[in-house]
């Protein structure tokens, strides 16, 4: 299994697994850090590339709803991926009412982004259908 290195996120403060995480393998078959990682949050799309210092300390395990495997995470993730089946699940830190709160209201916020950039790229495309006069 490929690492799936888990940072606070600088747009939402968050920590969960990564939307998009794009690296290249080294030797050891870690992450190689003397390359660029890319690295997007799932719960606010925020992208930037991150360094090795930004990765969290894997501290807490989540144990999958689904298949019941614990998957190693920080104990303050938001959200964790199981390992094994994939389902992405409440993590740790979400015990905490006030962070369960700001992950919603996070994930809200960045759903309706989604919902409009795909509405603008709809508006834009001429061979769509219906168009408003």
């Amino acid at each position: 299994m490929r690492p799936r290195p888990y940072v606070r996120c600088p747009g939402c403060d968050l920590v969960g697994p990564a939307e998009r995480l794009d690296y290249e393998l080294g030797d050891t078959g870690d992450v190689d850090w003397a390359q660029q990682v890319t690295w997007q949050c799932a719960e606010c799309g925020y992208l930037d590339a991150i360094t090795a210092d930004q990765v969290l300390a894997v501290d807490a395990v989540h144990t999958c709803v689904d298949c019941a495997t614990q998957t190693p995470c920080p104990a303050s993730a938001a959200r964790v991926e199981c390992e094994r089946c994939g389902l992405i699940g409440l993590g740790p830190a979400t015990a905490d009412p006030e962070i369960a709160g700001q992950l919603r209201a996070i994930e809200a916020l960045h759903d309706m982004e989604l919902r409009v950039q795909q509405a603008l790229r709809a508006s834009r495309d001429p061979s769509g259908g219906p168009r408003p006069a």
